[in-house]
């Protein structure tokens, strides 16, 4: 009897922490197996100017999506703000998304809180792009400042291979 109460006393507490759940990016494990490149221009026309094997691509990278803590009551997630992050391969690459996790690093600015982990990570692929969901923990309105943001982005192989980096800026003014 006493331990159904208590289960009935902790299902009228509201917590924010306990509804809040985030799925938009995974640690990626390589499996460290060889990576198969892929034959570039070079191996079908040997006139060509361009590579021999085709090189780990450079990813283009859009910021779709910033949102910052409300901590409006009643609201799910009320204190997290989220940076949503599209990852595409050039049209010109033969490689599949599947085949790589990212590493995210801040270049320059100020983040509110470690918002892109320190590992390379895997989004949720959806069609010709990987959706990338970063959460923070947010200040309350009246304190946060804006985001300024200089992230590079690198993409890697199951075999450790690490392409070029693509530059991009994260910016989101308050209001």
């Amino acid at each position: 009897m006493k331990y159904s109460s208590l289960f009935f006393l902790l299902g009228l507490i509201s917590c924010n922490s306990l509804a809040c759940s985030f799925n938009g990016a995974s640690v990626f494990e390589p499996t460290l197996q060889r990576w198969e490149q892929h034959p570039g221009p070079a191996q079908k026309d040997p006139k060509s100017s361009g590579e021999y094997w085709e090189s780990v691509p450079t990813p283009i990278v859009t910021v779709s999506n910033i949102s910052r803590a409300s901590y409006k009551s009643g609201s799910s997630c009320n204190d997290a703000g989220l940076i949503e992050l599209e990852v595409e391969l050039p049209p010109t690459s033969t490689y599949d998304l599947s085949e790589f996790g990212i590493y995210f690093r801040v270049l320059s600015g100020k983040e509110p809180d470690m918002i892109f982990p320190d590992v390379p990570v895997r989004g949720e692929i959806r069609g010709k792009k990987i959706v990338f969901l970063f959460p923070w923990l947010d200040m309350v309105p009246s304190k946060q400042y804006p985001l300024d943001l200089v992230v590079d982005a690198t993409l890697i192989t199951n075999g450790l291979n690490i392409g070029k980096s693509v530059t991009f800026k994260i910016q989101q003014n308050n209001g």
